[in-house]
C-alpha cells in the first residue's frame, strides 16, 4: 500500500509514503504512528528534533537522512522516541527524504518515508579587520594551524552510543548573543571560511557554564581559537567553547549542566573578550542557539 499526501500546509514537511514491508509476527492492526518535527520551518544550520509516538509495541526505531544514520533514544516513562539531526550550514536548500523503520520485539517492521524541506538561512557577510600577523600567516605558523586543525577535526568523529545530556540546553554565559552563525567572513578584505558558531559578548573573566551534562574530550590552546574546550554530550553531539582566558576542567572529566568550566577571554584570533560557542551534531556544523529553542524534557 502506498499513500501520497501531495498537499500539506506550507509544503514544508510532507508524508510521502507508508509502506509495510513484512510481518513475521502480526503487528497491531492499523497501528497509529505520530511523528512530529521541530522546528516546523527547517533551515540551514538548524537542529531538527524528531519525536515518534506509536505505542508500547515499538521495540526499536532507526532512520536515515542525508545518507547518514539517525539514532533514536527512548523517552523514559513514555511510549515515544526522540532523535536530533543536524542540518549542516552548507546543506543545499531543497527537499530530502527522511526514512524511518519501526520494529517490534519480534522483528515485525513498518517503514515510513517523509519529505523534509530545507530552506535557505540567507547567511550574511561579516567584514572584520584584524592584526596582519593574525591573518597573513608565516610558514611556521601555518604549519601549526594545520596541525591543530588535524587535532581538533578528530574530535568531531566522537560518537558516544548513549545520550549524556539531561533536559534542555542552557546558554553557556550571561551576555548578548551576536547571531553571526554562518556568516561568510571577509577578513582584511580577503574572503575566509564561514563562521561556524555564535559569539556571546561578555566581560573578560566572566564564568562560562557547561550547556548540558557531558564529558570533556578536549582542552587546549590553539592559534586561531585560543584556549578552548569541547564537551561530548553523546550521540554525536558536541559543544565547543573558545577564546577563553582560563580553563577550569580537564580532558576526561564529567561535567554537570550549569557547572563553571572556564572563564571568558580574548585568546587566539579575537578582537575582544567574548565566548565563541559552537556545536557539531554527527559532523554537521549547526547553530548552537537552535538547541536553546528545543524542549528535551
Amino acid at each position: 500500500m502506498k499513500t501520497t499526501l501531495r498537499h500539506c500546509k506550507h509544503l514544508l514537511i510532507c508524508l510521502t509514503a507508508i509502506l509495510p514491508l513484512f510481518y513475521p509476527i502480526p503487528l497491531p492492526a492499523n497501528p497509529i504512528v505520530q511523528v512530529s518535527f521541530t522546528p516546523k520551518i527547517i533551515k540551514q544550520g538548524d537542529v531538527l528534533l524528531i519525536t515518534v509516538k506509536a505505542g508500547p509495541w515499538i521495540h526499536r526505531i532507526s532512520g536515515a537522512l542525508f545518507d547518514k544514520t539517525i539514532r533514536f533514544y527512548r523517552n523514559p516513562g513514555r511510549d515515544a522516541y526522540t532523535a536530533l539531526v543536524g542540518i549542516d550550514l552548507d546543506t543545499y536548500p531543497k527537499r530530502y527524504t527522511l526514512s524511518l523503520s519501526l520494529e517490534d520485539e519480534r522483528e515485525g517492521i513498518i517503514k515510513k518515508d517523509f519529505e523534509i524541506q530545507v530552506a535557505s538561512a540567507d547567511f550574511r557577510t561579516q567584514r572584520l579587520t584584524l592584526p596582519k600577523e593574525k591573518v597573513d600567516l608565516d610558514e611556521e605558523t601555518l604549519k601549526r594551524v594545520n596541525l591543530e586543525k588535524e587535532e581538533i577535526d578528530k574530535i568531531w568523529d566522537i560518537s558516544t552510543t548513549d545520550h549524556l545530556w539531561e533536559g534542555n540546553f542552557i546558554k553557556p554565559v550571561e551576555g548578548v548573543i551576536d547571531d553571526n552563525f554562518g556568516f561568510r567572513r571577509v577578513i582584511n578584505g580577503e574572503p575566509r571560511s564561514s563562521h561556524t558558531g555564535i559569539d556571546i559578548d561578555a566581560p573578560e573573566g566572566a564564568p562560562v557554564y557547561a550547556a548540558n551534562q557531558g564529558r570533556v574530550v578536549f582542552t587546549g590552546d590553539q592559534f586561531l581559537s585560543g584556549k578552548g574546550l569541547v564537551i561530548d554530550h553523546g550521540l554525536g553531539l558536541l559543544t565547543m567553547y573558545f577564546h577563553l582566558s582560563e580553563i577550569l576542567v580537564t580532558a576526561g572529566e564529567d561535567v554537570k549542566k550549569g557547572q563553571v568550566i572556564a572563564r571568558v577571554g580574548k585568546t587566539g584570533r579575537a578582537t575582544g573578550p567574548h565566548l565563541h560557542w559552537g556545536l557539531r551534531l554527527n559532523g554537521a556544523r549547526v547553530n548552537p542557539a537552535s538547541m536553546l529553542n528545543l524542549s528535551l524534557e
